[in-house]
């Protein structure tokens, strides 16, 4: 025995000649393990003789806990949680309510009247008389406002064959009288079948266009009547056709307002996607440094929980058309692109992956959507120089149309 530091210390040497009996032992066990909990009681009063006997082993005690706050003491005042700041939505602005307009029309139902026989017919002179009798007797029931006689001996004529395109738009004219706007659209698309360059066809279905409510083609039906024949358009055709251009102007920047807002909408359920994506990347590498994986990834090998959107994949091992053994470092890359990852949170682009995946041939299915193989492409490029990582389920010799 000998002093140090002020301490009486004993130098222990083998060999133990004393026999230590059993229930001491237990009781040093039980100690030993209430150490264990807590290596930090070995600063009690109580203990002082046993902390003196460690340090002269040259053991490293713990250090000692701080003081407890005297009694009545305020406690410090907790943090403020942080709360982060959402974006907040843009109310949208209620859509201003049509405008009546008195002036528009139901549509009428089809059967319409009846068409010319179809091609080129060798008409008779008979025949031709016939039909010559046939639009003058229209001529005359319209110039004393019979209507619907009118009508009957424009469809007598038009029966004959070999139509005008004139005779079209001349009983498409009666049919607008008659409030038939889409009959008479059908006359004059037949006319301008037989003439794409008669003025008055184009003429007559912009009116009958714009009493259905078909702003746009009527726009372009009066602008193209007028730059074929202006001298033919009259005062009232002027009028309507400001009518139409103004609401038609309406419309189109009703329609570009809303594809801008949809275009936003799209930008931030984007950006959402992507520091989501981000986040469980952020998370996963914590994982990783925190030793959550046993060789690799969290889960076994995989992702943590799977795939953004893929239901619980719990590791690539239940990806179809992946290795099982693939380099972690690979799975890296993907984890840490944001465009990938915002995509795989996506049900669409992830249930398509999954299809191709699972059999290479279903590509096929997908060549005419471009967001499905853009997604392939930049996956397969994360995977360059493995062939199409052939042998694994996937694409052998790389993906079609990928180059």
């Amino acid at each position: 025995a000998e002093v140090q530091g002020g301490k009486f210390c004993f130098e222990i040497q083998p060999p133990f000649t004393a026999m230590v009996d059993a229930s001491q032992v237990k009781a040093l066990e039980a100690f030993v393990a209430k150490f264990k909990e807590d290596p930090t009681i070995i600063h009690s009063p109580e203990l002082a003789f046993f902390k003196d006997f460690l340090a002269c082993l040259g053991a490293t005690l713990p250090a000692k806990p701080p003081a407890s706050p005297a009694a009545g003491a305020s406690p410090p005042p907790a943090a403020e949680p942080v709360v982060e700041e959402e974006e907040e939505e843009e109310e949208e602005e209620p859509e201003e309510p049509e405008e009546e307009d008195p002036d528009l029309l139901p549509k009428d139902d089809p059967p319409f009247p009846e068409k010319a026989p179809e091609g080129e017919l060798e008409l008779t002179d008979e025949q031709l008389d016939k039909q010559g009798d046939a639009q003058g007797a229209a001529a005359e029931a319209l110039g004393d406002g019979n209507l619907e006689e009118a009508l009957a001996k424009f469809t007598e004529a038009i029966k004959i064959g070999n139509v005008a395109a004139n005779l079209y738009a001349k009983r498409a004219e009666v049919l607008l009288k008659l409030k038939r706007p889409c009959a008479c659209i059908a006359d004059c698309d037949s006319a301008l079948s037989v003439n794409q360059n008669n003025a008055r066809a184009y003429r007559v279905r912009g009116r009958a266009n714009r009493l259905v409510g078909n702003w746009e083609q009527a726009h372009k039906d009066l602008a193209q009547a007028q730059s074929l024949d202006f001298d033919s358009f009259a005062d009232a055709d002027i009028e309507l056709k400001k009518l139409v251009a103004s609401k038609w102007e309406k419309i189109q920047v009703k329609q570009r307002s809303a594809r801008l807002k949809a275009e936003e909408r799209k930008k931030k359920e984007m950006k959402k996607r992507k520091e989501e994506a981000k986040r469980i990347y952020e998370e996963q590498k914590k994982a990783e440094a925190a030793g959550a994986s046993a060789g690799g990834f969290p889960g076994g090998g995989g992702f943590p929980g799977g795939f953004p959107g893929m239901g619980g994949m719990g590791g690539m091992g239940g990806m179809p058309g992946m290795p099982a053994g693939i380099d972690p470092s690979m799975l890296s890359g993907l984890m840490s692109d944001p465009e990938l990852m915002a995509a795989f949170s996506n049900p669409k682009m992830m249930a398509a992956m999954q299809d191709i995946m699972s059999n290479p041939g279903n590509i096929g299915k997908y060549q005419s959507d471009p967001e499905v193989m853009a997604l392939m492409q930049k996956v397969m490029g994360k995977f360059g120089g493995m062939g199409g990582m052939g042998g694994a389920g996937g694409f052998p010799g790389g993906m079609p149309g990928a180059g």
